[in-house]
């Protein structure tokens, strides 16, 4: 049995029990957004029972090779699909909105003003303009005249003319918005448009979501092995998670409501805040992956965002370097820390989170430490 990340082998871990061999693809600490497997690790898909990915773009750099393993006749479980799927949280995207709207509130109102100037021209001027008048309009009104312009034509000639600028004025302005539509989808994606369906993959930082997770692979257990007692053990696993989401609950409550936003190094944190009522106002890398390069105009919109929203606190991640999340800080002001959480990946072998019940703990307990 083969599984994708740290993340996934310890919910396999707690389902198969001492049944079955399980072969994690990541060793702990690496970045599922990134990943590339050895050839020999690529052969083992080919002899698993059973291969349980995360799914929804996550394994960005494993997507080919499990393809084609699953085109190849391997039964492949994607779990992220089956688990009710939220969008990303959009975290950091407040300032190109803005952006927008001014844009689409300016050109709006330049419209506007040019369709009322055309009508007052037509109606005071429409037959008693002469060809020197005409010519100076168009040059004048040429750079933003619509089609209404022809409702009262001058002449036939001009009417024409005028009739092919707005068509050719019309097409440039909506591929210029095709263009920045096709920019900002590039942007959210990182470059990686094929590997993001829209929504996030990060389920295991909502506990009751790992928990279905674990009675979708004793299903799929059962239908290849029906003598094994997957269900009771997933079950098991599913009251821990269970009692491990109340716990955070705990953990958290003493955060007031006002300090119940989040800074992230990347979207990752969505299921987190829509299960214990945070919401993610900024992101340091944009988008739902590790792999974006922020520009320095994103980077400065969430520097403003900090500072005017008064938060203290960024969270960093284990899988990814800091220095980002720090240079952010420091421009911010001195009094902004950075928090490293586990997101992407258990801890080393040993330690308090080399386990989903562990990090989550773990992670539940710096947040409320930063923010309380």
């Amino acid at each position: 049995m083969v599984a994708t990340t740290t993340i996934l082998g310890d919910v396999v871990a707690n389902v198969v029990g001492g049944n079955a061999d399980i072969e994690v693809l990541l060793p702990p600490g690496a970045d599922p957004h990134d990943y590339q497997i050895s050839s020999s690790q690529a052969a083992l898909l080919y002899t698993a029972d059973l291969v349980i990915t995360n799914g929804l773009g996550l394994e960005e750099g494993l997507i080919d090779v499990i393809e084609a393993a699953e085109e190849d006749g391997v039964n492949v479980l994607e779990v992220g699909d089956l688990l009710d799927p939220i969008p990303f949280s959009g975290g950091g995207d407040a300032h190109e909105e803005d952006d927008d709207h001014a844009h689409e509130e300016d050109d709006d109102h330049a419209h506007e003003e040019d369709d009322d100037h055309a009508h007052e021209e037509d109606d005071d001027h429409a037959h008693e303009e002469d060809d020197d008048h005409a010519h100076e309009e168009e040059d004048d009104d040429h750079a933003h005249e619509e089609d209404d312009d022809h409702a009262h034509e001058e002449d036939d000639d001009h009417a024409h003319e005028e009739e092919d600028d707005d068509h050719a004025h019309e097409e440039d302005d909506d591929h210029a918005h095709e263009e920045e539509d096709d920019d900002h989808a590039d942007d959210m994606d990182g470059g990686h448009a094929h590997a993001h369906t829209g929504n996030d993959p990060h389920f295991w930082l909502d506990p009751l979501r790992v928990a279905r997770a674990a009675q979708l692979i004793a299903e799929a257990l059962t239908e290849i092995d029906p003598s094994g007692d997957w269900m009771a053990r997933a079950e098991a696993y599913a009251a821990t998670l269970t009692e491990l989401d109340a716990e955070i609950q705990d953990i958290l409550a003493p955060i007031p409501h006002e300090n119940r936003v989040l800074i992230t190094n990347h979207d990752s944190l969505g299921y987190f805040a829509d299960r214990y009522d945070f919401e993610v106002i900024g992101v340091v890398i944009p988008g739902g992956s590790t792999l974006a390069d922020p520009s320095s105009a994103e980077l400065a919109a969430l520097v403003e965002e900090i500072v005017e929203e008064g938060v203290k606190v960024i969270f960093a991640e284990t899988i990814d370097s800091t220095a980002l999340a720090e240079a952010v800080a420091a421009e911010a002001g001195t009094d902004v820390a950075v928090v490293t959480l586990h997101t992407g990946s258990l801890g080393e072998p040993g330690t308090e989170t080399d386990n989903i019940v562990g990090m989550l703990r773990s992670n539940a307990t710096r947040i409320a430490d930063a923010l309380s």
